[in-house]
């Protein structure tokens, strides 16, 4: 893992999903930290203000080209994609992350942090009533996002080179952070999580290896 100099050494992140809800602040929160950001976007003046901030390469994450392009000479991945309501979304994260994957390593880079939701139980995770309740509710209210993430996932946890972090968020609140994070593996810690606090969070955890081949439940605490 990076240690505390990491930013005087990693000098670019490469972001997927940087146009929606959360990818915007993501985005942001890494330039606020100093780092230099080149972004995967298909539809790149959905960046607004962002995009003259940025490198983009335009492009979506089933293509080859266009991944290792984002990649090249970059240090670490933030990936803010979620299932959108169109077809075939397990068949898109699952080679997505696969093509990802297979770039990140040719580009010698282990770390990746994405965003998960709160309703993702993973294989041979224990989870109480309350945790699997939600993972109901998500299936019937957003289901694109939760078969993706289980998709996602199902990569990941065969490749155990690759340091992954899949930060997993409830209910996600555009408003002033409180400057805390909870985080817990086993329940969920919150019933709500700040954008920005959200946002920091995953930025924060590309020098923190606290949470390598992890899942980490979050929630905003008291300010």
């Amino acid at each position: 893992m990076m240690g505390s100099s990491s930013k005087e050494t990693l000098v670019k992140l490469a972001v997927l999903g940087p146009t929606g809800f959360v990818g915007k602040a993501v985005v942001k929160s890494a330039l606020d930290s100093g780092y230099q950001v080149r972004v995967l976007a298909r539809s790149p003046e959905k960046l607004g203000a962002l995009r003259d901030k940025v490198e983009v390469v335009q492009g979506t994450m089933q293509d080859q080209k266009s991944v290792e392009s984002l990649l090249k000479g970059c240090n670490a991945v933030l990936s803010a994609a979620g299932g959108v309501k169109e077809p075939n979304q397990k068949v898109i994260f699952r080679e997505g992350t696969r093509i990802l994957v297979d770039a990140m390593r040719k580009e010698g880079i282990k770390r990746l942090v994405s965003i998960n939701g709160a309703g993702t139980i993973l294989p041979n995770e224990k989870a109480d009533f309350g945790r699997r309740l939600v993972s109901f509710i998500v299936g019937l209210t957003s289901k694109e996002m939760k078969v993706s993430k289980l998709a996602e996932m199902s990569v990941l946890l065969e490749n155990t080179d690759i340091e992954w972090t899949s930060v997993r968020a409830g209910w996600i609140v555009d408003g002033p952070g409180t400057g805390h994070i909870m985080a817990k593996e086993d329940k969920i810690p919150g019933q709500k999580v700040m954008l920005s606090d959200l946002a920091k969070f995953m930025v924060a955890q590309i020098s923190n290896g606290e949470w390598v081949h992890k899942a980490p439940i979050v929630a905003s605490g008291s300010a």
